[in-house]
């Protein structure tokens, strides 16, 4: 009798475990709004950038790591997700090594570790409130998104051992695709354990990332708190193969990232005073989401929208921006510095000049003019505007020369295919007017 009872006690503990593993358990977030959170986050990038070179296929090893720590105010959420926060870092800094060559490292200015994070479109757009960042300081804010972590939830109850598919809307945003093509992210509730609730996420994403296709396969963990109903924890690994874009190589790479999220009081960097100069406005203002940039031998700066990308490399003698809307490459702006002058050329002169550029074959002059009004101090913008082909391919170009104060010179040439003219609009003339010459010191 005595083993009979102890065999049918044994039993009874097994059947009460299993009620307790079935037991649902809500995998909802608390409301984000008005809420503080710490955020201590870490990458490492390990993986190999491919090209071609006289026809051979080429790979070149590529690393990085980053560390960011910051708190952040949610201002604005839904579906688990938050749309805008105010932040502040206290670490912001990346390493990136191509090709075992010296290392490039990047991180905030003191004036910039007060920023803004708010969906525009679905893409998170990081700015400050107090003043323009260069693309430098853009690029080392571009880490996961942490005001998606808890779309991964379910948001609702499920029972240990049961599965639910991840939202496009999550996926697209922590996998940072412009246009999510397909997905079949998982979750599972693994185990809860002292308040602590284990979910596993697998699968794979497809998207466009400016203009390229890439396939990411997910293998993330998350810990999410079931008193606190917050995700405190969540290791993202993915393995990446993304093809040549117009503005990125093609690439292929391991990447972990590590996030630590705790609830926290007020700090002192977003209290109500500090969060006075946050816009209110539904989309970020154009004139703190622009970008700027120097001249690394400080010829010329210029401020330009962040879908203007750099395709040049920090060595060459011109400066090289891409545009690219909606994920496809509208139009190319190629600044050339030029002799200085004590005179600016005449505007046929000009125009002779441009005509002969190689690799260029003109058909038509469309325009021929002088900007009135120059802006920054400029003497004189001259624009030529033609069609014919570039190197081969049907192209209309437009073509500037900006005179300095000083006599520094300056050419940008827009090139566009006919059927992007209409896209491009006004956009190159807006740029042309925000060029300036800064003062050698």
């Amino acid at each position: 009798m005595q083993i009979r009872r102890m065999f049918l006690a044994v039993v009874g503990v097994v059947l009460a475990t299993g009620t307790l593993r079935a037991q649902d358990v809500n995998l909802t977030e608390a409301p984000l709004v008005d809420k503080f959170v710490r955020n201590e986050l870490t990458l490492e990038l390990e993986g190999k950038i491919h090209s071609k070179q006289d026809g051979k296929e080429q790979s070149f090893p590529h690393k990085a790591s980053a560390k960011h720590v910051f708190v952040e105010k949610y201002l604005d959420a839904k579906d688990g997700i938050a749309d805008k926060a105010a932040r502040h870092y206290r670490v912001a800094e990346s390493v990136i090594r191509f090709n075992n060559n010296e290392a490039a490292k990047r991180s905030l200015r003191a004036e910039r570790q007060f920023v803004v994070a708010q969906r525009a479109k679905d893409l998170v757009i990081v700015f400050s409130p107090k003043g323009m960042m260069t693309r430098e300081e853009m690029e080392v804010t571009e880490h996961l998104d942490t005001l998606a972590v808890g779309g991964l939830l379910p948001g609702k109850s499920i029972a240990v051992g049961k599965s639910w598919s991840v939202a496009n809307r999550a996926v697209a945003a922590l996998c940072e695709f412009d246009g999510l093509t397909e997905q079949n992210l998982e979750g599972t509730l693994e185990s809860v354990k002292d308040d602590r609730a284990v979910v596993k996420i697998v699968g794979k994403a497809q998207g466009i990332n400016l203009g390229a296709q890439v396939t990411m396969l997910i293998n993330a963990r998350l810990e999410f708190d079931v008193k606190l109903q917050r995700v405190v924890y969540l290791e993202w690994k993915e393995t990446d193969d993304r093809q040549q874009g117009p503005v990125s190589p093609a690439m292929s790479a391991e990447i972990k990232i590590q996030l630590n999220r705790t609830e926290i009081e007020e700090p002192k960097e977003l209290t109500k005073f500090a969060l006075v100069p946050v816009p209110t406005s539904e989309t970020p203002p154009a004139n703190l989401t622009s970008l700027h940039y120097v001249d690394a031998k400080k010829h010329f700066e210029v401020t330009h929208a962040r879908n203007w990308h750099v395709v040049s490399p920090d060595d060459s003698p011109q400066f090289v921006l891409r545009l690219i809307e909606r994920g496809e490459f509208v139009a190319q702006a190629t600044f050339t510095t030029w002799k200085k002058t004590d005179k600016a050329m005449k505007l046929e002169e000009f125009a002779a000049l441009v005509a002969k550029t190689p690799g260029w074959v003109e058909d038509k002059e469309i325009e021929r003019k002088e900007i009135a009004n120059p802006t920054n101090g400029n003497q004189t913008i001259y624009r030529v505007a033609a069609s014919g082909d570039l190197a081969g391919i049907r192209t209309v170009q437009y073509y500037y020369l900006i005179v300095g104060p000083r006599g520094d010179q300056l050419i940008v040439t827009f090139s566009v295919v006919p059927q992007h003219v209409q896209r491009l609009g006004a956009r190159d003339v807006e740029m042309v007017r925000e060029i300036a010459f800064p003062e050698m010191k």
